[in-house]
């Protein structure tokens, strides 16, 4: 769009210029070499298109052009020889014996009026230059002429052919101007500037062309994933949902999209991944999932986060365990705070019911009772020195075993799979898992790692999430659906520490 534009706003800074062009004929041999017998050494040694090349070239000497300057005008006679050949050319052409020489003027009259003016010089130079050397002999001859009469026993046969030599040296002298000629003259000068629309046009092409070259160079260099197919073409697993950019808080505010935001567009997404999930558990008889990604910054705690809570809200029995014990954020996530969490019951400070967090949940749509499922959190607890040899340690396999016995669905948050090893031990754990794949943060690169990844693991892989979609992939969610005003959950709403939650479970 800027080259075209630009292109047509040069044009119409630009002043008027005119070009008119005259045409020369540039003999193959001369009238006075035909009328003579004898043949043209130059053309034996070189083909005519040299000649002609040389030609153009002799016609762009100084002295030609301070010639047509001269024989211009005195609206010309100022001009110097710099200036009129960056204003005039001469070209030779290819498949003819002519030249075309051609001007470039601000008015019609004196583009016209410079370029006669330049044939001419360039015929008049032409016949003074084949002249010369026929003149130097005509002088050496009349001298041998005179020399020869003077003498008193005169050779009369030397003066006889000393004299037709100079008779035929005088003829091909008063044909010579027949080696070059003008042939055609400027009929009109069009205008070669400004040309707007041509300019557009060119600039529009030349646009084409740098947009096309930027985009596959920015194909090449710029290796995010931009598109929910291209993600699944890179990890051949089907996309569960698309979930948009959150529109509400950022980590760590206690600010979910399934809490605060029930009624929206972003968590219908989470219903719609909420179903796919369930058909996947069923088909493979699981009730323990992992979420994971490619690298941080993906949206797997967050998505796994409002997953946990759409599944408690369709009336089952959900824990959710921040294994991700080198960046925990699910307890900030729920305005809960860490306290002992997973760490502090595998190495005995809390049993696990003193270390789950009961969520509250909202209240179904239109605010009439109270929803039927029900929701604990285990956060990660305080950070263990070794966080690899940790999370696979018995106690930790142990209280997920537990876990999976209490629960309907236990949702296990673990870290990027490329990223370190911890992954490939909370995978043991589970009995499938599904990716998060932020677009324009994913490279094709790690996504092509993750499969190999994934391949290795011998996990159910159920599908990919994928997030930061636009905006406009989640209003279509709302041409389906019609929602209240949602409800807004405050952090000490969302969550509520219970003691000893024994009886709950």
């Amino acid at each position: 769009m800027l080259v075209p534009i630009f292109a047509v706003g040069l044009s119409l800074t630009q002043s008027d210029r005119y070009r008119a062009a005259s045409t020369v004929l540039v003999s193959r041999q001369s009238v006075a070499n035909q009328l003579s017998g004898t043949a043209d050494v130059g053309l034996q040694q070189q083909s005519f298109q040299q000649v002609l090349v040389t030609q153009a070239k002799l016609a762009r000497t100084p002295t030609v052009m301070r010639s047509a300057i001269a024989r211009g005008g005195d609206r010309t006679r100022n001009l110097t020889v710099p200036q009129f050949r960056s204003m005039s050319t001469v070209d030779a052409d290819a498949d003819s014996d002519l030249l075309t020489f051609a001007v470039t003027r601000p008015d019609v009259d004196s583009a016209k009026r410079l370029v006669i003016a330049y044939a001419q010089a360039y015929v008049e130079y032409r016949r003074n230059l084949d002249s010369t050397a026929l003149r130097r002999a005509l002088a050496d001859v009349d001298s041998a002429l005179v020399e020869a009469r003077s003498r008193r026993d005169g050779d009369t046969e030397l003066v006889a052919r000393l004299s037709a030599s100079r008779q035929q040296l005088e003829t091909r002298l008063a044909l010579q101007t027949a080696n070059a000629q003008v042939v055609a003259g400027p009929e009109e000068a069009p205008q070669v500037r400004p040309r707007p629309v041509r300019n557009g046009v060119l600039g529009l092409f030349v646009g084409l062309l740098v947009g096309l070259a930027g985009a596959f160079l920015r194909d090449t260099v710029d290796t995010r994933v931009r598109s929910g197919d291209e993600a699944e073409q890179e990890l051949g697993v089907p996309i569960l949902s698309r979930v948009p950019r959150p529109s509400g808080g950022r980590v760590g505010d206690g600010q979910l999209t399934m809490l605060s935001e029930l009624g929206g567009a972003a968590a219908e997404a989470f219903r719609i991944l909420r179903t796919n999930i369930n058909f996947g558990l069923t088909t493979h008889r699981a009730r323990t999932v992992m979420v994971t990604s490619s690298t941080q910054g993906e949206g797997k705690s967050t998505t796994i986060a409002n997953l946990a809570v759409a599944t408690a809200l369709s009336g089952r029995r959900v824990a959710i365990v921040d294994l991700d014990l080198r960046r925990p954020t699910l307890a900030s996530m729920f305005g809960a705070s860490s306290g002992r969490g997973l760490t502090g019951v595998a190495i005995g400070d809390a049993t696990l019911e003193e270390a789950l967090i009961e969520v509250d949940l909202p209240a179904p749509s239109g605010g009439i009772g109270q929803p039927e499922g029900r929701l604990w959190l285990l956060p990660s607890g305080p950070t263990p020195p070794d966080p690899g040899d940790f999370v696979g340690a018995e106690p930790v396999r142990e209280i997920v075993k537990r876990l999976r016995e209490d629960f309907d669905v236990v949702f296990l948050d673990a870290p990027p799979l490329i990223a370190v090893s911890d992954t490939a031990v909370v995978a043991e754990y589970a009995d499938a898992l599904f990716l998060c794949v932020r677009l324009g943060v994913a490279r094709r690169p790690l996504l092509r790692e993750l499969a190999r990844a994934l391949e290795r693991l011998r996990l159910p892989v159920l599908g990919q999430v994928i997030t930061g979609a636009e905006v406009d992939d989640a209003l279509s969610y709302q041409s389906y659906y019609t929602y209240g005003q949602p409800r807004t959950a405050t952090p000490s709403e969302t969550s509520t520490e219970r003691g000893r939650a024994s009886s709950s479970i």
